[in-house]
């Protein structure tokens, strides 16, 4: 499997704005600022034409089974609720996080597939939601679909 943050990149061009004081990008569930809109916007197209090629590759290398799955905005949002961290703060709470489920791996899986942020449709329901309105400014993953897949 392969773990990719959405960065907002499906949200309208209309979210994305100019904000002078936004040295790196600034996401919020609503909008991404930054000092350079066209640059973000021209991010978001690579982004998305490279991704739509990754979630739609059932394979690599001939016959490795390959799936991405999203964390949306990132990870930090996906996991923790929390968009705009420092890297200390990223530090932080992922050792936060991998204390309370290094020991609970079930626990992690229900997290990630049965909280009100999964998206655990079928793999490409999952993606079309994710490129819908600002679904990937919000806080989203996919990533319980692997884990639901096993049990099954």
């Amino acid at each position: 499997i392969h773990l990719v943050d959405t960065d907002g990149a499906y949200a309208p061009d209309s979210a994305v704005v100019y904000d002078a004081s936004c040295i790196k990008p600034f996401y919020s569930v609503t909008q991404i600022s930054s000092q350079n809109p066209d640059g973000i916007r021209q991010r978001n197209l690579q982004k998305k034409a490279n991704v739509t090629k990754l979630h739609s590759t059932p394979f690599i290398w001939g016959n490795i089974p390959y799936s991405v799955f999203y964390m949306s905005c990132n990870l930090d949002h996906a996991l923790y609720n929390k968009l705009n961290l420092t890297d200390d703060e990223k530090e932080k709470e992922a050792l936060v996080f991998a204390k309370t489920y290094r020991d609970d791996i079930p626990a992690f899986i229900d997290f990630v597939s049965r909280s009100d942020f999964s998206v655990i449709d079928d793999y490409m329901s999952s993606w079309a939601f994710i490129k819908q309105d600002l679904h990937s400014l919000e806080r989203h993953t996919n990533l319980g679909i692997c884990f639901l897949q096993d049990e099954s």
